[in-house]
């Protein structure tokens, strides 16, 4: 008897030890960070797993890993990035009309009437797998930046993305469409505040 009301009192204290898991440990941790040409989402689980210079790559073969891919590439592929980055990044990265994209960024001026800067970098990302699979060979992924020039306009800044897995990684598909506006988050999950 004795035997047993050890056995039981072990295993009651085991029980109450384990408990649910911490909030840290639940809670994939994903972080906004500038890298040329915008903002970025990262996460050590995710990726990006390689920094080559100015370029990010190595990303999970998952909805969080395309998204993730798509926000690095992205930024990557604009004037603001500057040729050393963008070239190489369409060139490695991307897939589809990469002569229209080179094109288009050579050929494209700064606006004198461009929001500044800080109106156009966002305080928040979300993302929302829209079409394909993300563990097959497509994916569509919706972006939605909540930036000050989208929230004067009413809402968020929304881009959908088409990336494929190519090489053991995500490309992203050029050329990618303008922005539109968004008016909400439903739908989508927060991939990181800024703050």
């Amino acid at each position: 008897m004795k035997r047993s009301i050890t056995a039981l009192a072990i295993l009651i204290a085991a029980v109450a030890c384990t408990g649910p898991p911490s909030e840290s440990i639940r809670f994939e941790q994903v972080a906004l960070v500038a890298v040329p040409g915008g903002v970025a989402a990262q996460s050590l689980r995710h990726g990006p797993f390689r920094v080559d210079g100015m370029r990010a790559s190595g990303f999970s073969h998952d909805a969080l890993g395309a998204a993730l891919a798509a926000t690095h590439i992205s930024p990557r592929i604009t004037t603001a990035a500057g040729a050393a980055v963008s070239g190489p990044t369409l060139a490695e990265q991307c897939f589809g009309d990469i002569g229209a994209a080179q094109a288009a960024l050579e050929t494209a001026l700064p606006l004198s009437d461009s929001p500044a800067g800080e109106d156009l970098t966002p305080v928040a990302l979300h993302y929302r797998v829209i079409a394909g699979e993300p563990s097959g060979d497509h994916v569509v992924v919706s972006l939605l930046a909540d930036t000050p020039q989208a929230r004067s306009q009413g809402g968020l800044s929304r881009v959908d993305t088409t990336l494929r897995w190519s090489g053991q990684d995500w490309q992203l598909r050029v050329p990618v469409r303008r922005p539109s506006l968004q008016p909400d988050t439903v739908g989508y999950a927060l991939l990181g505040p800024t703050s």
